[in-house]
C-alpha cells in the first residue's frame, strides 16, 4: 500500500499542476503491480481545479485500491481551495476516506483523514509556512517551515 501512497501523491501533483490530461480523456497505465486510471472531463485542460477529474489505483494481485475525485472548491479563511476526496479499500490504519484541499498557489494545504464513522482521525494543515498536525485525540503538533 505504501507504493499506492506514492502514486497518489504523484497523481495529485499532476492534477494540481494542471497536467491531468485533456478532452475527456481516460488514461490507464501500470506501474509495477498497480494499475492507475486517470480520467479528466472535456473542459479540464488548463484548470487548476478540474472538477470531475478522477484517479483510481488498483493492485489486482492484492485487491488494494485508492480512488480520488476532485469534487469542487471550498472557501476557508477567505481563500478558495480545490477539494478532492480520496477513498481507500481495504481500510489502512482505520482511514477510510481523506479530504485534500489546496490553494491555486499551493501556499495553503489541508489533509483530513476520516474513519468509517466519519470521525476525524487526523488533520494536517499548511498555512503561511506553518504546519499543524492534529491527531484523533486532539493532540496538536506545530512545525515552522522555512524555504532553504
Amino acid at each position: 500500500m505504501n507504493k499506492m501512497w506514492l502514486i497518489l501523491l504523484i497523481a495529485i501533483t499532476m492534477v494540481a499542476a494542471g497536467c491531468a490530461g485533456n478532452d475527456a480523456e481516460t488514461t490507464t497505465y501500470t506501474d509495477d503491480d498497480v494499475e492507475v486510471t486517470l480520467t479528466t472531463p472535456e473542459d479540464a485542460e488548463g484548470q487548476w481545479c478540474p472538477v470531475g477529474s478522477t484517479w483510481d489505483a488498483v493492485n489486482p494481485q492484492t485487491g488494494e485500491s485508492m480512488s480520488m475525485e476532485i469534487v469542487g472548491t471550498e472557501v476557508i479563511d477567505g481563500v478558495t481551495l480545490c477539494k478532492a476526496v480520496v477513498e481507500i479499500d481495504p481500510v489502512v490504519e482505520d482511514i477510510v476516506k481523506m479530504e485534500y484541499l489546496w490553494s491555486e498557489e499551493g501556499d495553503m494545504v489541508i489533509w483530513t483523514s476520516y474513519d468509517a464513522s466519519g470521525n476525524v482521525i487526523s488533520k494536517m494543515t499548511i498555512i503561511d509556512g506553518a504546519m499543524t498536525i492534529t491527531d484523533e485525540n486532539g493532540e496538536v503538533m506545530n512545525f515552522g517551515m522555512t524555504g532553504q
